[in-house]
């Protein structure tokens, strides 16, 4: 019974493992989920990526979230390794408390990630498949995934990072076996299974120009010629100071995507400080690169939100070394959520 998992705060339920078997629970009091409810929206969604282990460890981190974003996308919990570790035996435990806690506190929901070449089980990418075998295994996937939370999530990433930096295809065991076709199976399968969900192509790497960004908007533009159901385009925006993408870099690869008709959003946004500036001059140069990207989806239209890779540098997955999040390792708020907070705020 692993797919009868706990769908509300506070409800323990064994056997619904945290990518593992165990019991997930996260508490979400009336008091937090109040403070939550109250707070005031922004113009566009201002999301993060939320892990279930410190949001049921630590009342610091969830705090964080619920009173400072808007938006829930789950880190690691919906992809593939955690949902099904084996085949056909579905583990949502750690999705479930996810996206209840989300809800509970009045966040949209984002899903990450249904087909991607990394965080894979060997049953997947190590198998020797058929293209026909591969093809249903992952329409059956999605469909699952997909179907369990229909009507409770607002975006999905579909398609996570297709292509290498020069271009050219990952050589994932989707395309070894299917082709580019692997694409359009995935997005007519979510399609399926959630009519109403927008779905995302999403890539890293591709906010300026250069190979990988044109290799997307290519794809982008032929799934929408070719009648694929595809709302938008992800772009994660991992960058550092001195290197991230200006303001109207961002603005006009948005402009671009809405004129195929596509939406965009800011999906798995940090900030890295390495070694090296003053931590003042450091920590204003992090807030003008969030103050760009917030500033440049307010701008277009098309921007459905943005969403940072974390709640705060503790749990960040560069390291609380690489201090890329906008709430430090102590919780406490850096310049960057103020320009977040300011920009985005009505």
């Amino acid at each position: 019974m692993r797919h009868m998992c706990a769908l509300a705060a506070f409800l323990l339920v064994p056997g619904c493992g945290d990518g593992g078997g165990g019991s997930v629970r996260i508490g979400v009091s009336d008091e937090l989920a109040g403070r939550s409810a109250e707070r005031d929206g922004y113009t566009k969604p201002l999301g993060a990526a939320l892990r279930v282990e410190p949001a049921r460890d630590d009342r610091g981190y969830l705090d964080q979230f619920a009173t400072t974003f808007t938006s829930m996308t789950p880190e690691n919990e919906m992809k593939w390794e955690t949902v099904q570790p084996r085949r056909g035996e579905f583990e949502f435990g750690s999705a479930d408390a996810l996206v209840a806690a989300a809800r509970r506190t009045g966040k949209r929901v984002r899903g990450h990630t249904l087909v991607w070449d990394q965080q894979l089980p060997e049953w997947v990418s190590e198998a020797d498949w058929t293209p026909r075998e591969l093809a249903a295994v992952m329409r059956a996937h999605v469909r699952a995934l997909v179907g369990r939370y229909r009507g409770r999530v607002a975006e999905w990433d579909v398609v996570n990072e297709p292509f290498d930096a020069d271009g050219s295809w990952t050589e994932s065991v989707w395309y070894r076996v299917l082709g580019e076709r692997y694409v359009e199976i995935a997005f007519r399968a979510a399609r399926a299974a959630d009519p109403d969900a927008r779905l995302f192509l999403n890539e890293v790497g591709a906010e300026g120009p250069g190979p990988r960004a044109r290799a997307l908007r290519a794809l982008a533009r032929d799934l929408r010629r070719g009648g694929v159901p595809i709302d938008g385009v992800g772009l994660q925006n991992h960058t550092a100071i001195g290197s991230h993408p200006s303001r109207a870099r961002l603005l006009r690869n948005f402009r671009s995507y809405a004129r195929l008709g596509l939406d965009t959003a800011i999906t798995e946004m940090d900030v890295v400080i390495p070694p090296g500036p003053a931590p003042r001059d450091g920590l204003e140069q992090q807030a003008r690169a969030y103050a760009d990207a917030a500033r440049a989806c307010r701008q277009a239209r098309s921007c459905t939100g943005l969403t940072v890779w974390g709640v705060n540098d503790r749990y960040s997955w560069k390291g609380p070394g690489q201090r890329p999040l906008p709430i430090d390792v102590k919780g406490a708020p850096k310049p960057a959520l103020a320009a977040l907070r300011r920009i985005l705020e009505p």
